[in-house]
């Protein structure tokens, strides 16, 4: 058991430290800095004209703070942006570039279990997609401070359904990555299957059977920016009746990317246990 510990330890670390060390992970540091200057600039020059903004969409504001909460819905609707691109560079190559590089005859033939390297490769991942996810709230919490003087707790709720998400999204792409053996298919396949299918499931969905198909991921993920005003843009979305979504809907939706996260990585060691090289 110490043993299988100690190798997660080390394979983890090894992991981390290529992701982080990685042309990939300072191109998404790069894009969460620039995009952190764009809302910057949002928040201080169109913030006093934000309740108008509201009002031409047709949200109703109800209670306390809803300025604020308006500019953070915003600042988190780009959060929840971030770990989709970020699992494209740290997720979608995971498996497939071992297989493409061949460098999984030598990995495959190491005295380490291969559920210990995946677990310690989808660790680091996610690790690197949460400091993404992290330096991104930062700012996010620095401009909220200087411009109010005080943070709201739907930050904190925010952030950690931020955390729950990242799981998610990168089982998935580590899924993906399982399946094909060329970096090119993965890549693209998780675009395609989270930007495009999963939203043309969710429209489709609500065009037929007039309702949210709040268990697909990508209505799930909604929570990260919901929680500060209950507002999405489906074709059935109605004007909320409060600022914000309640208890039971972040927990809900909290438990529907867990299990997105325990199912599709639990698929993915099946399928790593099982792959061979060519």
């Amino acid at each position: 058991m110490f043993k299988r510990v100690s190798l997660l330890k080390d394979t983890y670390i090894y992991y981390f430290k290529n992701y982080y060390r990685s042309k990939s992970f300072y191109l998404m540091f790069l894009i969460s800095i620039l995009v952190s200057i764009l809302l910057i600039y949002l928040s201080f020059r169109y913030q006093s004209r934000l309740a108008n903004f509201a009002s031409r969409a047709g949200v109703k504001l109800i209670g306390p703070n809803s300025t604020e909460k308006i500019l953070a819905y915003l600042w988190a609707l780009i959060l929840s942006t971030l770990p989709v691109f970020a699992s494209v560079f740290f997720g979608s190559p995971a498996i497939s570039s071992e297989i493409e590089s061949k460098t999984a005859f030598h990995i495959f033939t190491l005295p380490i279990p291969r559920s210990v390297l995946l677990i310690g490769k989808y660790l680091a991942a996610v690790t690197a997609t949460t400091l993404i996810v992290i330096s991104f709230t930062i700012i996010e919490m620095i401009v909220f401070q200087y411009i109010y003087g005080y943070l709201i707790i739907q930050f904190l709720y925010s952030f950690l359904l931020t955390l729950v998400f990242v799981f998610a999204i990168s089982g998935v792409t580590f899924l993906i990555s399982s399946i094909f053996n060329k970096n090119t298919y993965a890549y693209i396949s998780v675009l395609l299957i989270y930007l495009l299918i999963f939203n043309a499931g969710t429209i489709i969905i609500e065009l037929l059977y007039k309702t949210t198909p709040y268990y697909l991921l990508n209505e799930a993920e909604t929570a990260v920016y919901r929680v500060f005003l209950n507002f999405s843009f489906g074709i059935t979305t109605a004007v909320p009746s409060s600022i914000s979504m309640s208890t039971h809907e972040m927990i809900a939706n909290a438990l529907i990317m867990g299990l997105y996260a325990i199912i599709s990585f639990g698929i993915t060691l099946i399928l790593f246990e099982r792959k061979e090289v060519k």
